[in-house]
């Protein structure tokens, strides 16, 4: 599992989304774009034990899981369907690597 304590959930879902992309028929439900903030937050629960929950987001295929155990939030160490240097850059965008 990966650290992402204290990462600003609203940037992270947005970045989630904009390294994604539309898969199968997703095609036909894709936008052009990124996630608002408003939208972005429709995936946050910061009080559940599953505090981001991301399948498919417009078509795109974001498949991401954060998990909060006592206020520690943490994710996979892959990203089904993403390339390690697809997290990499997800990490480095919000300061974790």
């Amino acid at each position: 599992m990966i650290d992402i304590t204290g990462v600003n959930l609203i940037e992270f879902v947005k970045k989630v989304y904009e390294l994604s992309v539309p898969v199968g028929m997703g095609f036909m439900h894709a936008e052009p774009g990124g996630l608002t903030s408003e939208e972005a937050a429709v995936y946050i629960d910061t009080d559940n034990r599953v505090a981001v929950s991301m399948d498919y987001v417009k078509g795109r295929a974001c498949k991401m899981t954060v998990f909060d155990e006592d206020g520690k939030l943490s994710i996979r160490d892959q990203w089904f369907d993403h390339s390690d240097s697809a997290l990499e850059q997800l990490l480095k965008s919000v300061g974790v690597k």
